[in-house]
């Protein structure tokens, strides 16, 4: 342990560099829980769909085909803001 002095600037630097680790730690851990959360409505999201396109097949009052084919541009931009997520992680990253 060195016992010299401690300036005024040293502190702060310290600090500083503290306060920036800090939040580096948390913007990783709230990405990774977004992602996580995001991905999990994508799980939720295709077994409801399956569901509803059951229902839907034995009601026969709404075209299934028309619904899943709707349903594929709603995966595609859900899978287009995973990896928005994940590029906004890369560049926003440690430097």
């Amino acid at each position: 342990m060195d016992n010299s002095p401690v300036t005024k600037t040293d502190l702060k630097a310290a600090i500083d560099s503290a306060v920036q680790d800090i939040k580096q730690y948390v913007d990783e851990r709230t990405h990774d829980a977004e992602t996580r959360l995001l991905r999990a409505f994508v799980d939720y999201s295709a077994g409801s769909d399956v569901r509803l396109r059951k229902l839907e097949r034995e009601a026969h009052t709404l075209n299934a085909t028309t619904t899943e084919r709707l349903g594929e541009p709603e995966c595609r931009v859900t899978d287009l803001d995973i990896r928005i997520l994940d590029l906004e992680r890369r560049n926003h990253g440690p430097k």
